[in-house]
């Protein structure tokens, strides 16, 4: 009995949730979704750009640490 009233609360729940997504999706037209992709897009690219600089930039500033502290690990002109 106990299953019985999960599968009932999990299915009045999705359709809840359905119903406000129809809602949501059919409140814009197809030209403004078209408007939202692209401007969710741009905003996208841009998070990745940042997110990617801010870690170069932790790796570089790791890789210059490293080498004052422990040096260069080959020594140029030696061979």
């Amino acid at each position: 009995m106990h299953n019985m009233s999960k599968l009932a609360s999990g299915a009045a729940y999705g359709a809840s949730a359905g119903s406000v997504a129809n809602g949501l999706l059919n409140r814009l037209s197809p030209d403004e979704w078209s408007a939202v992709g692209v401007i969710a897009g741009i905003v996208v690219a841009l998070l990745t750009l940042f997110i990617n600089l801010y870690f170069k930039r932790k790796v570089s500033n790791a890789q210059i640490r490293a080498l004052e502290k422990y040096g260069p690990a080959v020594k140029m002109g030696d061979e």
